[in-house]
């Protein structure tokens, strides 16, 4: 708990709102989906932390991906609220699916696994990406090995733009950008 104190504080003092964001897709994103105060009805259907569950919806509605890979366990994201097509890690590797050319809009790493772990599932998936690809690392903060995880994803040569929400971490991979790092209040 200390732990998630502190790195709060941090966030707090690192953190930007819309107005500190130079990227117009980023000021883009902060604004028309992070700061979106529209009262969606599927919120009711959402059952786990309202805040973090919220945002997710937002994001996953903001950028509309087809198909998403869900690492971990399945507790945030819920195929009646959304029209993509959800996959799970389980299925990704039962079906080949890395050696079939697959490509997935929106990838959500549900942070309970190992530093290592998270990393190899990281570098594995890492053929897949596309351009507009959006990947998110839940529970960035949650430890200081969830911090480090972070710490080395955002350092990689591939990813261009990370967002660091404190609910979760947003990886981009836009070529067409300059690699940088925020750190937004939501």
């Amino acid at each position: 708990m200390l732990h998630i104190l502190k790195s709060y504080i941090k966030f707090l003092w690192n953190s930007k709102n819309e107005h500190g964001v130079h990227s117009p897709f980023v000021f883009d994103l902060v604004t028309k989906c992070f700061y979106d105060k529209t009262k969606f009805p599927e919120y009711s259907l959402l059952n786990n932390n309202p805040k973090r569950a919220r945002l997710l919806f937002r994001i996953i509605r903001y950028f509309k991906p087809k198909t998403i890979l869900e690492i971990g366990n399945p507790t945030e994201l819920d195929t009646k609220i959304f029209s993509s097509e959800i996959i799970s890690f389980e299925d990704f590797e039962k079906n080949k699916l890395s050696n079939n050319n697959s490509t997935f809009d929106l990838v959500y790493f549900n942070q309970n696994e190992s530093q290592k772990a998270t990393i190899e599932y990281f570098n594995l998936l890492l053929p897949t990406i596309t351009n507009n690809a959006v990947w998110i690392i839940n529970d960035i903060h949650k430890s200081t090995e969830n911090e480090n995880t972070w710490e080395i994803i955002k350092k990689h040569p591939k990813v261009k733009v990370t967002i660091d929400t404190f609910q979760f971490g947003m990886v981009f991979f836009r070529a067409e950008q300059e690699k940088e790092h925020f750190v937004i209040r939501v």
